[in-house]
């Protein structure tokens, strides 16, 4: 079965390693096959990953469209150890990130690890902003 993806007027997707940047006008396509996409509204760019849940979530991005790779995860680990060390509070939303990563389902990390930025930006936003 196809995936319909639809894009509004000047969205990004990624698919596979190909950034693709729709026209002015609306376009509907279908996807066969077994690749990494990414809708813009998932996509964390390198430069605005400035907070320990942001790194996270870029690392897990990376690994998501690249299939991952030993450098990658060593990264991962690190950033993952960091954050539990530096906010503990955060540890229950972190744990989802690592579960999805354990049993290689990256996509599903990409969840969490945005629910884990949502929940870093309530609880330190004000904070972080002012570093």
């Amino acid at each position: 079965m196809s995936l319909k993806i639809e894009l509004k007027p000047r969205e990004c997707i990624i698919i596979g390693d190909a950034l693709i940047t729709n026209d002015n006008d609306r376009v509907r396509f279908y996807i066969d096959g077994n690749v990494p996409i990414l809708r813009e509204k998932f996509i964390l760019r390198e430069k605005d990953a400035t907070t320990p849940a942001k790194r996270i979530y870029f690392i897990v991005q990376q690994m998501y469209l690249s299939k991952g790779s030993k450098e990658l995860q060593e990264l991962f680990v690190e950033y993952i150890r960091d954050l539990n060390e530096a906010a503990p509070s955060l540890r229950e939303y972190s744990n989802p990130v690592v579960e999805a990563m354990i049993v290689g389902n990256h996509y599903n990390a990409i969840k969490e690890a945005a629910k884990l930025v949502e929940q870093e930006d309530k609880l330190f936003g004000a904070t972080l902003k002012a570093l």
